[in-house]
């Protein structure tokens, strides 16, 4: 009596379990809309960048469009991924127009000067190299593709954007750097932690040939810590697959994760 009692019992806990998992919520959506949640709740969102806000909300509202239409995790990740750009956009605007305010009263020849070099230095990141705005520093990320499978050494389609970073360096020498090595969840932990550090002296001793002063550069393998995407399909998994390179805001250390 007890085992046919038992069986329909397990049955219904695995169609409940199955339930669960078909319904599980993708995670990087879940980041972008706590991070467009923040940003609306920001103080001084609609007071200093209420379009940009506004832009960050509406996209989402496409994101989630999206995924009533049936779209697939990979879509969902890179329209996740555009939303939370267009919340860094709307957060740097915030900074850049309470900058403005603060510079009130000051100088107007030397602020005006000031603010367009903080951001044309921006505008110079974003244009050449996609970077991304944190708030531990300006993100440039290098993806799997600069790498052979497995492999740590560059490949000569990364130099072009080496050397717009070294360049950039250059030009803002009190600015420090943070290299940043990442893997997929595959293979064993310790292959992986050595791959992603061997990827990011990679990308350091680079931008040391490029003129860049080591003692400006740290580096770090995370293995597959900090992931981007799930890592349940191959588009998914390349994206976790990279080389972060943090540039601070200014001259101190970036810090750490």
């Amino acid at each position: 009596m007890r085992t046919h009692l038992a069986l329909p019992a397990c049955f219904a806990l695995s169609l409940v379990l199955t339930g669960c998992a078909s319904n599980a919520v993708n995670p990087n959506l879940e980041q972008a809309r706590q991070d467009v949640s923040n940003l609306q709740n920001h103080p001084q969102a609609r007071q200093l960048a209420a379009i940009e806000t506004e832009d960050a909300a509406k996209y989402l509202n496409r994101v989630e469009q999206a995924v009533k239409d049936g779209a697939k995790d990979p879509e969902i990740d890179h329209m996740a991924y555009l939303a939370e750009q267009r919340v860094a956009l709307a957060l740097q605007t915030i900074e850049l127009r309470a900058t403005e305010k603060e510079l009130e009263g000051v100088s107007a020849k030397r602020a005006q000067t000031r603010l367009e070099a903080r951001e044309a230095q921006i505008r110079q990141l974003e244009e050449k190299l996609n970077a991304k705005q944190t708030d531990r520093g300006s993100v440039v990320t290098f993806g799997n593709v600069l790498f052979d499978l497995s492999k740590a050494d560059l490949m000569p389609a990364a130099m072009s954007d080496i050397r717009n970073l070294a360049k950039f360096l250059q030009d803002n020498p009190q600015r420090k750097v943070m290299i940043e090595g990442f893997t997929d969840s595959t293979g064993a932990d310790a292959f992986n932690l050595q791959l992603s550090q061997a990827r990011a002296d990679s990308v350091r001793h680079a931008l040391v040939r490029e003129g860049v002063s080591p003692g400006r550069i740290e580096t770090v393998g995370l293995g597959k810590a900090h992931p981007v995407a799930d890592n349940n399909t191959p588009a998914s998994r390349a994206m976790n697959r990279r080389v972060e390179v943090t540039v601070s805001h200014d001259a101190q250390n970036v810090p750490a994760r």
